[in-house]
């Protein structure tokens, strides 16, 4: 006390007032876990995981809570994650389906306070090995997950000529379809760029004699991607190629032509939408995208209309006939009115599986071609140019460690390199 009042010339320093609180116009939030948040960061928390990816686990969860409600289960009981999983593989779900389910509801659970404990964890665990022998041993269907077939180069071009390129509808789809493939790009990552997340320049390349030549390059920022849930962007490079029909260069420029002459050369969507009318972006009619920044552009889900389109319109993939779709849908509807007249939930499962299996049995022998489609196709063009696979990872957004890199690589070997050619047999 001595020291303060010498400090302060002989007089007690004035009393410390306590700070006034804030109020602020949203209430703060309880978590299931009993955390306080304030209604900001319980914003930000959700808004951190994909929209798409909030919907499937919101329905997973349902489905869980639906099955718990019709068997008598507590959601929060030990054995009822397996028990729900084991129902699962029952009705013919693969066991990629088990294990996404598997990973929501021990999330869910975790943040709820009431965390799978270790023989649970085993369990389940037990329950999706289960299911994976189950597929490898049944004769009727491939294992393994339908994944979508590769389109090579030849094949864009079949599917860009599907297109009328002199409309602004055919030049935004040609834009879409040959930038989507030289990128590798996830489904996504086209739908997200912004115009000036692209830029065309030219570099100097050495030619044979050691001369620098000028080559025309476009530049991609992907600011945010599936594997770049940080934002820590990814640039990606792109030469052109000798071939104006399939260059990403001249796709892009005859697409920002047709914005430049639709006074519509302003920051925004790369891609936008089109109506019936013609009319492009904001103008457009239609459902707006739910992010206001976002306002005019297109979706993922537009991307993938089309490419299927073209994919249709080029006869790469067949076209379903009204007669198929009607015999498909009242296959399913014929299968759960059966199920549901079973004598017990084994023989109802019993029926909805044998029509899961047909069904995947009938779009395995069928090519699928998917926006994936283009990303496969260019990691495997690039490989087989023989690229290190570490320069097509680094291209693809991928870690050279990376399973899923390793899923797109084709481990079969060459015919003209085949070894068993070494011994003399083949006609």
């Amino acid at each position: 006390m001595g020291s303060e009042l010498a400090l302060t010339g002989g007089q007690a320093p004035p009393a410390r007032r306590a700070p006034s609180v804030l109020h602020r116009a949203e209430a703060d939030i309880l978590t299931p876990a009993g955390h306080r948040l304030s209604a900001s960061a319980a914003r930000k928390l959700s808004e951190a995981v994909p929209q798409n990816s909030r919907n499937a686990r919101a329905t997973r969860w349902r489905t869980f809570e639906l099955w718990a409600e019709t068997y008598g289960w507590s959601t929060d009981e030990p054995g009822a994650v397996a028990s729900h999983l084991a129902e699962l593989g029952d009705r013919g779900h693969r066991s990629t389906v088990l294990e996404s389910h598997y990973g929501t509801l021990r999330a869910m659970r975790a943040v709820a306070g009431r965390p799978l404990d270790a023989a649970e964890i085993k369990l389940c665990q037990t329950m999706i090995r289960h299911r994976a022998g189950e597929e490898a041993d049944d004769p009727q269907v491939e294992p393994g997950p339908l994944q979508a077939d590769p389109v090579d180069l030849d094949e864009l071009r079949l599917m860009v000529r599907t297109l009328d390129r002199t409309t602004a509808r055919g030049k935004r789809d040609a834009a879409v379809m040959i930038i989507s493939w030289w990128m590798a790009a996830r489904g996504s990552e086209p739908a997200r760029l912004n115009i000036h997340d692209v830029k065309i320049t030219t570099v100097k390349l050495e030619d044979e004699s050691g001369h620098k030549v000028a080559h025309p390059a476009l530049i991609i920022k992907i600011r945010r991607s599936k594997a770049d849930q940080a934002a820590r962007g990814h640039e990606v490079r792109i030469l052109a190629p000798g071939d104006q029909e399939l260059c990403p260069i001249h796709a892009l420029r005859e697409w920002l032509d047709v914005l430049a002459d639709d006074d519509q050369l302003v920051p925004g969507p790369l891609l936008r939408r089109i109506d019936k009318h013609g009319n492009i972006g904001a103008r457009a009619a239609g459902r707006q995208p739910k992010d206001p920044a976002r306002r005019g552009g297109i979706s993922a889900e537009t991307i993938n209309d089309i490419i299927g389109a073209a994919a249709r319109a080029a006869k790469l993939v067949p076209t379903p006939t009204p007669e198929e779709a009607a015999a498909a849908a009242e296959a399913k509807q014929a299968a759960y009115a059966a199920a549901a007249a079973a004598s017990s939930a084994e023989e109802g499962n019993l029926i909805v599986k044998a029509w899961r299996t047909a069904k995947r049995a009938a779009r395995a022998a069928v090519r699928r071609i998917t926006a994936h489609s283009f990303r496969r196709g260019c990691i495997q063009a690039l490989l087989a140019a023989g690229n290190p696979p570490d320069t097509v990872a680094l291209h693809s957004r991928h870690s050279p460690r990376s399973g899923a890199f390793d899923e797109y690589r084709q481990k079969k070997v060459p015919w003209k390199q085949n070894p068993t050619l070494s011994l003399g047999l083949a006609a």
